[in-house]
């Protein structure tokens, strides 16, 4: 989804398995897994950058705790 200043933003899914963080970006249908929650977000800007050719500077992105079934998504 494309806001007006030209940002992509996505919706993105997290949970915890295997003593990493799962990052799921349902727009796309790309996940992604991080040792460290605190990198979270730049994981998930990278994949998405690296998936669609989007700029990463024009990803913005909000995570929540939850798995892609049982979040609505």
């Amino acid at each position: 989804m494309e806001n007006v200043t030209g940002a992509r933003h996505y919706e993105v899914v997290a949970w915890r398995a295997d003593r990493r963080l799962t990052l799921y970006v349902p727009g796309i249908e790309a996940s992604t897994t991080v040792d460290d929650p605190r990198t979270a977000e730049d994981a998930v800007r990278d994949l998405i950058a690296d998936l669609t050719g989007t700029d990463r500077g024009d990803i913005t992105c909000d995570i929540r705790l939850g798995r892609p079934w049982r979040s609505g998504i």
